[in-house]
């Protein structure tokens, strides 16, 4: 009894143990290696660099053909823009954070399987390999780590509430463009406020405007 109660003790331990190695990423920078491919056949390769502080996130992609998209969000607020800039004019436009966590929805509630060693380390953390299945039927390959995950669950838009971060996977959206990512480069450092404010250059716009405006 005593034998099988010290058993009991040291399985509690290991998997507290593993539990809370775990940590939620509240502040540094993930940049990923990204390939780009179009409809037909395009292909560009970028940068996905992602900026965290508290609450706070900013997205910004950058492809070899001059492309940049910029997103900061506000989880506390709710306040998301996008920062766009057409021939020289600069635009901060306002968006729905309720409509981006609606656009999520058909992705959550996923499930890892089939996870096992990766082989390999990248961004300098040991690779998990498995696959992630929705509720649709369909099924994406992944590489992960388990030592972090997003603070924010909306951070990774197709792994809503995910507790790893994702280091090498791909999509291809209802356009038939497909997107690869590769961490490269995952960093826990202090984070200027400055990084998520709005350039005073920008014009903040609705998006009923800038629709108006891109007509």
């Amino acid at each position: 009894m005593i034998y099988r109660f010290s058993v009991l003790l040291l399985v509690s331990f290991f998997f507290s143990a593993a539990v809370s190695a775990q940590k939620p990423f509240t502040e540094g920078t993930i940049v990923y290696k990204v390939k780009l491919q179009t409809a037909d056949h395009r292909e560009y390769i970028g940068l996905y660099t992602f900026v965290f502080k508290g609450s706070q996130m900013k997205k910004c992609l950058k492809l070899s053909n001059g492309y940049e998209d910029i997103v900061l969000y506000n989880c506390k607020t709710k306040a998301v823009y996008s920062l766009q800039n057409r021939d020289g004019k600069k635009f901060a436009i306002q968006l729905s954070m309720d409509e981006y966590i609606k656009s999520q929805a058909k992705f959550t509630n996923f499930k890892l399987k089939n996870e096992k060693d990766g082989g390999k380390k990248i961004a300098g953390y040991t690779a998990t390999k498995g696959e992630v299945a929705y509720n649709d039927g369909s099924v994406s390959e992944i590489t992960y780590t388990k030592e972090w995950y997003p603070a924010q669950s909306i951070t990774f838009e197709r792994f809503p509430d995910a507790k790893f971060f994702p280091l090498t996977f791909s999509y291809t959206d209802l356009q038939g463009m497909t997107m690869e990512f590769e961490a490269i480069q995952i960093l826990t450092e202090p984070i200027e406020n400055s990084i998520f404010r709005i350039p005073p250059d920008y014009k903040i716009i609705s998006y009923d405007e800038y629709k108006e405006l891109s007509r």
